[in-house]
């Protein structure tokens, strides 16, 4: 007699042993950043709430807010991939 596999279907039971699969929890990363950061924007920037619409000055200030925040964000990982490759440390030491 010749026993049928049983196929293991996807996303369910905890796979192959030594395997480990990560389940989201709660909102993602990108989400909670976005979220974050939408607030601090809003609350740094909008001090009227006379409209519906943003005025002038408080547009301007969202968008130099969040274009601050990618901009610190783009130089922060730069750096850590610089420190991460140390090929790229030696480059600059051979600059200085």
């Amino acid at each position: 007699r010749r026993r049928r596999r049983r196929r293991r279907q996807r996303g369910g039971g905890p796979g192959p042993p030594g395997r480990h699969h990560r389940q989201p929890q709660g909102p993602s990363r990108r989400i909670r950043l976005y979220t974050w950061l939408s607030h601090r924007c809003f609350s740094d920037c909008v001090t009227t709430f006379y409209r519906k619409t943003l005025g002038k000055r408080e547009g301007d200030c969202v968008r130099a807010c969040v274009r601050k925040y990618q901009l610190a964000t783009a130089a922060s990982a730069a750096r850590f991939n610089k420190l991460a490759d140390p090929s790229a440390a030696a480059d600059d030491e051979d600059e200085d």
